[in-house]
């Protein structure tokens, strides 16, 4: 909660907006039915995602760099992601987590 406060620019749909220092942590967290931040990068910038689940297991597909996880309770994974298309880009849950799976989508945002 404290690095979505200190790197938060907005909000999306009610779920808040974060630009990460490329080089620093980007934490992501997995939880029913949403991944929470958004994430807004620099297209050509490196990144580190440590990716958690706060309750069960899901999936986590990032498109479109087709990047395919599990992410498990009890467990961080650590990503690293250079953007090299602008645009706003999905994650989706490909894993059964539940009644609201299929609404269980994120997004990232890549500006120049």
């Amino acid at each position: 909660r404290r690095y979505i406060q200190e790197h938060q620019v907005g909000t999306l749909e009610g779920v808040p907006v974060v630009e990460p220092v490329p080089g620093e942590p980007v934490y992501l967290e997995a939880m029913a039915f949403q991944f929470r931040p958004v994430l807004k990068l620099k297209r050509g910038e490196t990144y580190t995602l440590y990716v958690s689940s706060s309750d069960r297991q899901h999936g986590l597909s990032i498109q479109p760099q087709n990047l395919n996880f599990q992410v498990l309770p009890g467990y961080v994974y650590v990503i690293r992601l250079t953007p090299e298309e602008t645009g706003e880009f999905s994650m989706i849950c490909n894993e059964y987590c539940g009644a609201g799976h299929h609404l269980m989508t994120g997004r990232i945002i890549v500006t120049e």
